[in-house]
């Protein structure tokens, strides 16, 4: 049986030492935390609300707008679509934007020709086989994509 004696006090012993990363990491995490920007939610309308708010923008016999870049320094919205490069002024007010035309080479026209490929398709992805989806793909309302990946087939729910 132990004694008081045997025991040691409170106090009587200094504290055992931090390791130095432990401590160098205590003191510096307090400032860069500081600094770290709060993220900001992301905010939803209906599109009967949004179409208030949205300019519509169009070009004729151009397909595809798939790329979208800002450049805030030149209040400048860069679209890119098929073959082609529109640079919008922000605000849009529906002026005529710039564009540049980026055409294939004919050279790769004729190589793609050769391939078997056709200039005139709507959508540049290949579709191999379309297979009805119902009861194989779930729809949450929450993900943005109800595609599923199964084996080597995608499913697309009609």
């Amino acid at each position: 049986m132990l004694t008081s004696a045997t025991l040691p006090l409170l106090g009587s012993q200094p504290p055992p030492a931090l390791p130095f990363p432990l401590l160098l990491l205590a003191v510096l995490s307090g400032p860069v935390s500081g600094r770290v920007p709060r993220s900001v939610p992301r905010t939803s309308l209906p599109i009967s609300e949004a179409d208030s708010y949205l300019t519509r923008f169009t070009a004729p016999q151009t397909y595809n707008y798939s790329v979208l870049l800002v450049d805030p320094a030149s209040h400048t919205l860069y679209v890119g679509a098929r073959d082609t490069i529109f640079a919008l002024s922000l605000p849009f007010s529906g002026e005529r934007p710039r564009r540049i035309d980026w055409m294939v080479p004919e050279a790769h026209r004729q190589n793609c020709r050769k391939k078997g490929k056709k200039e005139d398709v709507s959508s540049f992805q290949q579709v191999e086989r379309l297979e009805n989806g119902r009861g194989k793909c779930p729809f949450e309302p929450a993900q943005r994509s109800a595609a599923v990946m199964a084996e080597v087939t995608v499913l697309i729910p009609e």
